[in-house]
């Protein structure tokens, strides 16, 4: 592994995630922690691991951003001690507003609620989510694909300053780059050792914009909405075979009715 962003969410993960990729790196934000290693991160966060499960859950992995993975950022280091680390702190109350946003934003995605109901991908990013948010972006496991999130900003924001101060306190400075996104390509290809890309610095999940982008370029989310198209196809024609058939013979679904009734003695 090359490099870990151990920054919050809404500190610029997805637009440090943009800029991975564009040097080449696989990057793992959080769909793909989910879809290819959400099993493993479900099992540590309920019952720990050890260095050895990091390095076989990242092998092949150049770059992490998101979580889970910023919350296990100094067992990451120990399972690939030759890993840079960048970092990013934004206003207490700015960051507040853009993460309640963000989860305002998701609250209202029913199209997102959807692909986690009706495709199997995306009953697995739910089952990933239920266990993995609480311990970054919200307090409360949230039941089911349409609970909303708790936004409690007394809570949050603890959550945000434990992260940041613990995370100045123990990283290392030798291998610690302190990133100001307003700087550019330039200190981030300085660190990392790679030529400055010909092209504007990317500026991922603008306002709050997070599952929009997911729907455009990643592959996950993609597959999320395969699975939901076939699924309400195959549903769609097995209710217009059962319409049909019950236009054949209304007598049948009286008869069904009927049979249910004295079954169960209504």
């Amino acid at each position: 592994m090359k490099v870990i962003y151990a920054g919050y969410s809404k500190t610029g993960t997805k637009t440090m995630g943009a800029v991975f990729r564009e040097f080449g790196y696989n990057t793992y934000d959080w769909l793909e922690n989910c879809y290819y290693i959400g099993e493993d991160w479900k099992r540590i966060i309920k019952e720990g691991g050890t260095v050895d499960d990091f390095r076989r859950m990242y092998k092949g992995v150049d770059a992490v951003v998101d979580g889970p993975s910023y919350a296990f950022w100094e067992e990451l280091s120990l399972a690939f001690p030759e890993a840079k680390l960048i970092f990013c702190v934004r206003n207490e109350q700015e960051w507040l507003r853009s993460m309640i946003n963000q989860l305002k934003q998701l609250d209202c995605d029913w199209l997102f609620k959807i692909f986690q109901v009706f495709s199997y991908t995306g009953w697995k990013y739910f089952s990933f989510s239920q266990i993995a948010e609480p311990i970054v972006v919200s307090p409360r496991q949230r039941r089911w694909p349409w609970t909303k999130y708790e936004k409690n900003p007394v809570v949050l924001k603890q959550l945000y300053r434990n992260h940041n101060a613990s995370f100045l306190q123990n990283a290392p400075k030798d291998k610690l780059l302190i990133y100001n996104f307003g700087d550019g390509w330039g200190p981030i290809c300085e660190f990392l050792g790679e030529k400055v890309p010909d092209k504007p610095f990317p500026h991922a999940n603008k306002e709050a914009s997070l599952v929009k982008d997911w729907m455009q370029s990643n592959p996950v989310m993609k597959r999320m909405m395969r699975e939901t198209m076939f699924s309400l196809g195959v549903l769609t024609l097995i209710g217009a075979y059962g319409g049909y058939k019950v236009y054949q013979n209304p007598a049948s679904i009286r008869g069904w009715i009927n049979a249910a009734m004295t079954r169960f003695k209504l």
